[in-house]
C-alpha cells in the first residue's frame, strides 16, 4: 500500500518508534496514515517543501500553522483548527523554528 499526497494537504508527521503517522486533510476531514519509516528520513524528502522538525517527536508542514504560542508548559504551534492537536516545540529545535516562523511569516 502507498499514499499519495500533495505537500500542501499534510499538516504534521508524528514519530511512532519505527513508525511515521501522517496526518492529512482529505476534504474536509483529518484522516491518519501509518507508514513503516523513521521521521528523519520522511524530513529528508519533505524539507524542500517547507516542513520542519520542531520536536523529536514532530515534523510539521509550516503553511498550515497559524501561530506560534507559548504558556507555562512550553512552546507550540497552532494549526488554529480544533480537530487537530498543539504541537510542542522542544528547546533543541526552538531557536530554528522561530527563526522559519519569523522569516515565513507575511507581513
Amino acid at each position: 500500500m502507498q499514499l499519495s499526497l500533495r505537500p500542501d494537504h499534510i499538516y504534521f508527521l508524528e514519530s511512532a518508534e519505527n513508525y511515521v503517522n501522517i496526518y492529512y486533510r482529505n476534504k474536509e476531514n483529518t484522516e491518519r496514515f501509518t507508514l513503516r519509516s523513521s521521521l528523519k528520513k520522511q524530513q529528508e524528502k519533505l524539507e524542500k517543501y517547507g516542513f520542519i522538525r520542531c520536536h523529536r517527536s514532530y515534523l510539521v508542514n509550516f503553511d498550515n500553522i497559524l501561530l506560534l504560542r507559548k504558556d507555562k508548559n512550553g512552546p507550540y504551534l497552532d494549526f488554529g483548527a480544533p480537530n487537530l492537536p498543539q504541537i510542542p516545540v522542544s528547546k533543541t529545535y526552538l531557536d530554528a523554528v522561530t527563526a522559519y516562523f519569523i522569516s515565513n511569516s507575511e507581513d
